[in-house]
């Protein structure tokens, strides 16, 4: 697979010095769509970018150029949880919005399902299996809308498979010894690919939660990753993980092989998405960078 977009294939972080011309930018300024805490992001069909953050009580909404449209939904009804904000955000074959929302310690992490026009179509609330106010990521599979939320509470964590009305499927994590898992991705073929902060490894589990494999780690060598957040499977098929410390999102096949990597500019990010069009979409907690290939 040839490089492609702003940075050459393994090139040195250290070297970029400007890569303001050739990426756009959105969200760090004051006012509207201004971004303090966010933590997810997803690409709709139509190249919408859709970020979760956990200051605001929607959605916030922006095009391929950086510039902001809206929150959503924009109705009165919102979210369904006005005491809670959005900490993930996924979108199913339909086209509909999952979003992941976090309150106060009182209250359960829930799930809604929204239509592209607002309408809440779906909702319900996390087990109390795992302990509350934890850092969480969720996604959704394509193929049977089978919703995987991670958790990560002081040193110990796993991933809870739900299916589309909150039954628990299984949940799976300590016997692996996961650390601190904070972000997932599912694939075609129903393979869950599991991002640990502490571990520095993605962990890769099958569609019954059965464990098969794990990538990355933090051994010096060319895939190796510290403190890995956000992470996504592109049209191809191949893996994407934002490697937060050596700020670069690192390409992997599923089976885990290394590809190359992408620097980034922004500082310390926490979740990466792919357009439609190839665009990589990559954010911090204030800022949304776009870069038109990868």
């Amino acid at each position: 697979m040839e490089a492609a977009g702003p940075t050459p294939i393994n090139m040195p972080v250290s070297t970029i010095t400007d890569i303001k011309d050739q990426g756009s930018r959105c969200g760090d300024e004051s006012g509207a769509g201004n971004l303090r805490s966010a933590l997810g992001v997803a690409v709709s069909a139509d190249h919408k970018i859709w970020v979760a953050d956990r200051s605001k009580a929607l959605l916030q909404v922006y095009n391929m150029e950086g510039v902001y449209l809206c929150q959503f939904p924009p109705g009165a009804q919102g979210l369904g949880y006005p005491s809670k904000t959005p900490s993930d955000v996924s979108i199913d074959r339909d086209g509909h919005l999952w979003v992941l929302m976090s309150g106060q310690l009182a209250s359960p992490v829930s799930v809604v399902q929204v239509s592209r026009d607002g309408h809440l179509k779906a909702n319900f609330d996390l087990p109390d299996t795992v302990p509350r106010l934890v850092l969480r990521g969720m996604a959704v599979d394509l193929r049977n809308n089978h919703i995987f939320v991670t958790w990560s509470g002081g040193y110990s964590g796993g991933v809870q498979a739900f299916d589309p009305k909150g039954k628990l499927l299984w949940s799976v994590g300590r016997q692996q010894r996961m650390m601190s898992p904070m972000n997932v991705a599912v694939n075609g073929k129903g393979n869950i690919f599991v991002s640990d902060y502490d571990t520095h490894f993605v962990y890769r589990y099958d569609e019954t939660g059965q464990y098969v494999s794990k990538f990355g780690g933090p051994r010096p060598r060319g895939g190796h990753l510290n403190r890995p957040r956000g992470i996504c499977v592109e049209t191809f098929g191949h893996i994407l993980v934002v490697d937060s410390r050596n700020q670069r999102v690192l390409l992997f096949t599923d089976q885990g092989a290394h590809l190359r990597h992408i620097a980034v500019r922004a500082e310390y990010p926490t979740a990466v998405a792919v357009g439609p069009g190839g665009q990589l979409v990559v954010i911090n907690s204030n800022t949304i960078t776009v870069y038109p290939r990868y």
